[in-house]
């Protein structure tokens, strides 16, 4: 009987603790990700309109933060789901593209505001995507989320959400972020149509 107990007891912390970060099609009536959680009005420090049609040529999906790498190709998948963007560009594709396109004497760097704002002036408008998870302790966690425009560095939409991970990441912590999103890209599509 101990036995048992103490195996239901482990199942349960190994499975509970694990992020499953599987991308997850939207649901076709809502258009939106599974989950439960709606965020809170705190969490959504930045919210600014745009006309999302001028800057729909990509999206840079920027390597923020620290231990991201397991999230990396969760968040991108997520994000090319969501669509909006005719390409999505990681850093060592976007450093690609700038040296196919000879642009390494304009854009020294893409780390940095002044390398992406001197990109846009010689690729066009684009947005840049900044993300960071943060483990607070225990089943506690937090995702912070960004979008930019490199043109000025302004940062145009802001969340930043906290939820603990009782089975998952993705419902409670993930999800609800994105629906965010999904809402301010339709929001900010429909400008000047």
């Amino acid at each position: 009987m101990k036995k048992s107990l103490l195996i239901i007891g482990l199942s349960f912390l190994l499975f509970s603790c694990s992020p499953t970060l599987k991308v997850k099609e939207l649901n076709p009536k809502t258009g939106k990700l599974p989950t439960e959680t709606v965020l809170n009005q705190n969490e959504i420090l930045v919210q600014k309109n745009i006309n999302l049609n001028e800057y729909s040529q990509f999206l840079f999906v920027k390597k923020s933060g620290l231990n991201m790498e397991k999230y990396e190709k969760y968040i991108l998948g997520t994000l090319q789901n969501i669509g909006g963007f005719e390409k999505y560009y990681t850093q060592n594709e976007l450093e690609q593209l700038v040296i196919k396109s000879n642009l390494t004497d304009k854009v020294t760097s893409i780390s940095d505001n002044i390398g992406l704002m001197n990109l846009s002036k010689n690729v066009g408008k684009f947005l840049i995507c900044e993300s960071n998870v943060e483990y607070k302790g225990g089943y506690d966690f937090s995702f912070e989320y960004k979008v930019i425009d490199p043109t000025n560095a302004e940062v145009l939409l802001h969340i930043k959400h906290h939820a603990f991970n009782w089975g998952g990441l993705d419902r409670p912590l993930f999800n609800p972020v994105f629906n965010k999103y999904i809402d301010w890209m339709n929001e900010n599509k429909k400008i000047n149509n």
